[in-house]
């Protein structure tokens, strides 16, 4: 199953905003504290683990790793029963039971975000003395979001009462959190929390019983002039009402509690009003309530110098956003963190940093040990910005809408690149000395290719091709290109959020059903974007097309593909919508012999031949049905490095080895003897992905007194009349005129009938060593025959332009009115 929050901010640059956001304080470098009352926790980040002291009690002794999304939650939730007042002794960690969490009352097993809850309906509990709890939490846009499921003595289910007490008690008021009920449908309700808005009204009312308002929920309304809270509000998002550039009224209830990173950057005409004694509102400045987090500087103020008040520790998130008045900030020796790059958008700001735990160089803001850049003042003017050696990570946003920065060296010791990071930045290059990030005709990749983080607006001009490797495109990574005018995608799975925000002049764009996931705001503001076209199981989150003209056409069936690449790049591509979902990989590679005369050469490898095939079927198992089969054809020289590889990844009894006989006298009257050594055989793998594949019977032919005929048998031990290689030249020769148009296909007939034997009707079929095409044909040919709905997946190198001479003429001369799509490199 696909994990959406995977997609929406790196690991390791997450964490450390939750650790902030929990409170901790990074006193030392990358070693986070927090004191509750008398008691401390400390969390080594480096090393990945939490350090909870002779309180909080773990059954195995040891430190607490932090090396999952669930370690997260447990932190967080043993984070929110310190904060109620529990003792630590009284809680217990225990990750090898059932219940990850025990404390007073409390039984509580830990989710990540977007695993569904597991209750035993039979579950029965041994007394009243206690609860049963399923828990989860993430961190959203600098708010924890949190839910439950309460399993009582009585076996109902309650979600509120547990967490929702501040102060340490034995009995809880259970209830059910009651749903909101609305008639208006441009509001999108989750029980009580508002997630969105789709309508244009001016003036927003919004329903009674919300608690809480979803982060991004109004992101990017352009028509929303004044919003009304109701009382029963608790909870506002961060980024809530981003970009609302007409909202000119908000005021803030006096039952507003939590509040998350800048609910209102680019609210450019907004007159904001508190009534909350949660926070202050302090020379037109939002603070919480102790003036220690500083959480939105109004853009339409017209100081052009501001001093940050001394008890402030946070610079919130884009808490100054687009302030292009604002000529100089001071900012005190009290401040300890800045979140998400404070300063984005100010375009004439020079700050006057009096903090001890940040440097700025050369228009760069780094931490207090240099090895993260926060954010670059958009007053930088430098044709080549070299970032300092002891740089490892450039968090997300940092370089946002920099126009005059030119080339950014990129130093060796780099690590890491949150999201966004160039967004805005039109004349930006790279130069890269670090071995995790590539730099190929300017575009900026990770080490391996396999994500686009930033594709400059110089380069992306007219139709843009993607490299064959890429898998992902990072947020923001075309963000901007404003002269690009189509895009082919090829392999691409991922497009995340902000990917092609503001590419005016892209008209259309053809999603393949590879693209499983596509981001929040990835096509915002495309002013020229007429269709997109979407398989149906492409996930799309909310907003992905707000403010472009678009049209989105969604495929209710699967298409058939033939694909231009190396097959390795296309493998990676399919585990991250093709995982466990397809049947039959039926697939013919490279031979590697070592038999001297065999008509053919062996292939030349770049490790070996067992690296080569490995690598690419430890793919194809992930892809495979529980049901499934991979099949392999292969010649006798080849043959014990396939059934060693075999073994290992599908285990020696789900394996059956078969023989094909590809010279037969009654098939090879076309037959050009190429050299005196006759090879009769070759041989075929069938590998089970369990034991739940069960291969169908088949049509075996036979020859009797002349003439073939069939009937229905058990897939042979030999496959014998099933056609030749010669026969597979002669039909070959009926489709183009000659039997040299390909040198070594595999006849129709053999692959039809394994396909028959290893796929239901509504199969999908892959073959990544396509070649002349024959596996696309034989399942044409298949569902003809049986009235199949099964479809194919065929990948072939760009090598002698096989794919283009002769796998994609081939199928274009037999696929009638089924629909192919071609995805080619160019």
């Amino acid at each position: 199953m696909l994990k959406t929050d995977e997609y929406r901010l790196s690991r390791s640059i997450k964490y450390k905003s939750l650790y902030w956001t929990l409170g901790y304080r990074e006193q030392t470098l990358d070693i986070f504290t927090k004191f509750y009352k008398k008691y401390k926790v400390s969390i080594y980040a480096n090393e990945q683990y939490a350090d909870f002291g002779d309180g909080v009690i773990q059954t195995n002794n040891k430190k607490f790793t932090l090396n999952d999304d669930q370690s997260f939650v447990i932190l967080e939730c043993v984070d929110k029963l310190l904060e109620m007042g529990y003792l630590p002794q009284e809680i217990v960690i225990d990750r090898a039971n059932d219940f990850d969490i025990y404390v007073r009352g409390l039984y509580i097993k830990c989710y990540h975000w977007g695993q569904d809850f597991v209750i035993d309906r039979n579950e029965t509990l041994r007394g009243n003395y206690f609860l049963r709890v399923h828990y989860a939490s993430r961190l959203r846009s600098g708010l924890i979001q949190r839910k439950a499921k309460i399993l009582t003595y009585e076996g109902k289910e309650f979600d509120y009462g547990i967490f929702e007490n501040t102060n340490r008690s034995d009995s809880y008021e259970l209830s059910k959190k009651k749903s909101v009920l609305c008639d208006d449908a441009s509001f999108v309700i989750d029980g009580d929390c508002l997630i969105g808005f789709l309508g244009n009204a001016k003036q927003i009312v919004i329903p009674d019983g919300i608690r809480s308002i979803d982060s991004c929920a109004f992101w990017d309304n352009q028509y929303i002039e004044e919003i009304t809270l109701p009382e029963s509000v608790v909870d506002i998002g961060g980024d809530t009402f981003f970009n609302c550039r007409k909202l000119a009224k908000f005021v803030i209830k006096p039952n507003v509690k939590s509040m998350g990173n800048n609910p209102f950057a680019g609210c450019e005409n907004l007159s904001l009003v508190n009534e909350s004694a949660h926070f202050v509102i302090q020379d037109n400045v939002l603070f919480d309530a102790e003036i220690k987090r500083l959480i939105y500087f109004p853009i339409n103020d017209e100081k052009d110098s501001y001093v940050i008040p001394n008890t402030v520790e946070i610079l919130g998130k884009h808490s100054f956003f687009d302030c292009k008045t604002l000529l100089t900030v001071t900012v005190p020796s009290s401040v300890e963190k800045f979140e998400n790059n404070p300063f984005s958008g100010c375009a004439k700001l020079t700050i006057d940093n009096k903090s001890p735990y940040y440097h700025i160089v050369d228009d760069v803001i780094y931490n207090v040990s240099k090895t993260e850049i926060v954010g670059v003042l958009n007053s930088v003017s430098t044709n080549r910005l070299v970032l300092l050696e002891t740089t490892k990570v450039i968090n997300r946003n940092s370089f946002y809408n920099c126009i005059n920065l030119g080339v950014v060296v990129l130093p060796k010791g780099l690590e890491e690149i949150g999201y966004n990071p160039f967004v805005g930045c039109k004349n930006v290059s790279f130069e890269s000395k670090s071995p995790n990030f590539v730099v190929d005709d300017g575009v900026l990749y990770d080490r391996n290719k396999g994500k686009l983080i930033c594709y400059p607006h110089n380069k992306a001009i007219g139709h843009v091709i993607i490299e064959e490797s890429v898998t992902v495109l990072e947020r923001g990574a075309f963000s901007g290109c404003e002269e690009m005018t189509s895009v082919n995608l090829r392999n691409v799975a991922i497009i995340s959020k902000a990917c092609f925000t503001n590419c005016s002049k892209l008209s259309n764009i053809y999603c393949s059903d590879f693209v499983c996931f596509i981001g929040e705001w990835a096509f915002s503001h495309c002013n020229s974007l007429k269709t997109i076209s979407l398989f149906t199981n492409t996930y799309v989150d909310r907003n992905a097309f707000i403010n472009s003209p678009v049209k989105v056409d969604m495929r209710k069936s699967r298409s058939n593909y033939i694909v231009e690449s190396d097959n390795i790049h296309t493998l990676k591509s399919l585990r991250y919508s093709y995982a466990e979902k397809i049947d039959s990989i039926i697939i013919d590679p490279p031979y590697c012999s070592h038999i001297s005369n065999i008509g053919y050469e062996d292939n030349i490898f770049p490790n070996s031949y067992y690296d080569f095939i490995y690598q690419r079927l430890v793919f194809a198992k992930e892809l495979l049905s529980i049901s499934g089969f991979l099949v392999i054809s292969i010649d006798k020289g080849s043959l014990p490095v396939l059934k060693a590889i075999c073994y290992e990844l599908f285990s020696r009894n789900l394996v059956t080895v078969h023989k094909w006989e590809k010279l037969h006298r009654a098939f090879d009257a076309n037959r050009t003897l190429i050299n005196k050594k006759r090879i009769r055989y070759e041989y075929i793998l069938v590998c089970q992905k369990s034991n739940q594949a069960v291969l169908r019977k088949i049509q075996q032919p036979y020859i009797k007194n002349g003439s073939i005929n069939e009937k229905d048998e058990k897939l042979p031990r030999v496959f014998s009349c099933f056609g030749t290689t010669s026969s597979a030249k002669d039909e070959m020769a009926l489709l183009f005129g000659s039997r040299d148009y390909f040198s070594t296909p595999k006849p129709l007939k053999l692959i039809k009938e394994l396909i028959r034997a290893t796929s239901k009707h509504n199969s999908i079929v892959l073959d990544f060593f396509a070649g002349s095409g024959t596996t696309g044909h034989a399942v044409l040919a298949l569902n003809k025959e049986d009235g199949g709905t099964r479809t194919f997946i065929l990948v072939n190198n760009s090598e002698s332009d096989i794919c283009k001479n002769v796998l994609v003429p081939r199928i274009n001369k037999i696929r009638e009115n089924v629909n192919v799509v071609t995805i080619t490199k160019d």
